[in-house]
């Protein structure tokens, strides 16, 4: 085996001990929460809010876009004419 190889074979290692040092720290933090939800009576209503944090809109350079406001058809009142 060549040294490149040697050097690959170890970061495939690494990498896959990286992943299941995650997943196993995830999990545990899941048993934490779940118990501490139990424990504090806490529901889903009071700690959604906090969960889904949304992600910015992302434009075609990569930068943040605001949301486009679209004025609606319907959102526009038109006058009739008097009745003859």
């Amino acid at each position: 085996m060549s040294l490149l190889e040697q050097l690959l074979k170890q970061h495939e290692e690494i990498v896959a001990a990286i992943e299941a040092e995650k997943t196993k720290g995830r999990i545990e933090a899941l048993v934490t929460v779940r118990s501490l939800c139990k424990q504090y009576e806490i529901t889903l209503r009071e700690v959604k809010p906090y969960v889904l944090e949304r992600k910015p809109r992302v434009g075609k350079a990569g930068a943040a876009v605001a949301k486009k406001h679209i004025v609606r058809k319907t959102a526009v009142k038109r006058a009739r004419g008097a009745k003859k």
